[in-house]
């Protein structure tokens, strides 16, 4: 499958732990991303995010889909088209946020120690 530049990828299947509390995840999401570097020229690239009971149970926009999961099990031709709304719109809020500096220099500290 090839993805198009401007349309986000929804995995559901074999989705990995969540890198942040190391719980089965529910969904990851790639969707396209940019950003300047340091020279000031435009990046383009992608950015993912994974959607985890634990730890997004608390995001605004996330609960709707949350709750989808949990009463739904899985996704059906009858929820399909609510999956597809409420997927979208975690998604446009996840696009939005920004890496938080001390969790990415926690996140390179535990690599170099092995631990990821």
């Amino acid at each position: 499958m090839t993805e198009d530049a401007a349309a986000p990828v929804v995995q559901i299947d074999n989705v990995p732990l969540c890198p942040r509390c190391e719980a089965p995840g529910l969904m990851l999401a790639r969707f396209p991303s940019s950003w300047k570097n340091e020279q000031g020229t435009d990046v383009d690239g992608f950015k993912e995010a994974l959607l985890c009971t634990g730890c997004d149970a608390t995001d605004p926009a996330a609960t709707d889909l949350l709750a989808l999961f949990t009463v739904d099990g899985w996704l059906s031709p009858e929820n399909l088209a609510l999956f597809t709304e409420l997927a979208a719109a975690w998604i446009a809020v996840a696009a939005l946020r920004k890496v938080h500096q001390r969790n990415l220099t926690d996140e390179v500290e535990r690599f170099r120690r092995g631990e990821l």
